[in-house]
């Protein structure tokens, strides 16, 4: 399963590259070849806190909502048995292809909201113990688009959306925790 998904990315990061190169020019809202100039360091920190929190807070809400917890046990059972170097290829794959395209190329085509509306569409799950999902992948989207346009680089997004999908593969693939039920006491 694992390749099936790494060569999907590579095909859509392929297509995607293709998109920019044929669609770039001096009108788009940044540039998705860029290296960020020389704040570099302040916007790969901002990426590096981007995952700390989107973890951090991924822990909070898997702790707090029954829901998740029941999301994870399912899609644990898809990735379960992954081995650290599957997740890394799995996580750098998911992160880049979905970045080249999405940010890459349909942020400079549609906008920002536009673009992270099409991201949450595409995150639809296949049952609804997974309903949050959209609605994390378009208010991630959003936050990923607005790094790329601050930064006028679509480097740190790539980074950020590997390091938050590396994060949580690999939570999904550990044994769960022990988690006590959250109570209005609490």
């Amino acid at each position: 399963m694992v390749r099936f998904v790494v060569l999907f990315y590579s095909l859509t990061g392929l297509v995607a590259l293709g998109l920019i190169h044929w669609r770039v020019d001096a009108e788009a809202a940044f540039d998705p070849y860029g290296l960020g100039g020389s704040d570099w360091s302040l916007h790969l920190l901002s990426a590096v806190l981007l995952v700390i929190a989107v973890h951090a807070g991924s822990l909070a809400a898997w702790k707090r909502w029954p829901v998740l917890r029941r999301g994870m046990r399912e899609m644990r059972q898809w990735l379960g048995g992954l081995g650290s170097r599957e997740v890394f290829v799995l996580a750098l794959a998911s992160g880049v292809g979905e970045e080249l395209f999405f940010r890459g190329w349909l942020l400079n085509e549609i906008g920002l909201v536009g673009s992270s509306l099409i991201f949450g569409l595409v995150h639809v799950p296949p049952n609804r113990n997974w309903l949050y999902w959209p609605v994390f992948a378009f208010v991630l989207g959003m936050v990923l688009g607005a790094l790329c346009l601050w930064s006028n680089s679509l480097i740190y997004a790539i980074l950020a959306h590997a390091g938050i999908n590396y994060l949580n593969i690999r939570r999904l693939v550990v044994v769960e925790p022990k988690v006590r039920p959250f109570s209005a006491g609490q």
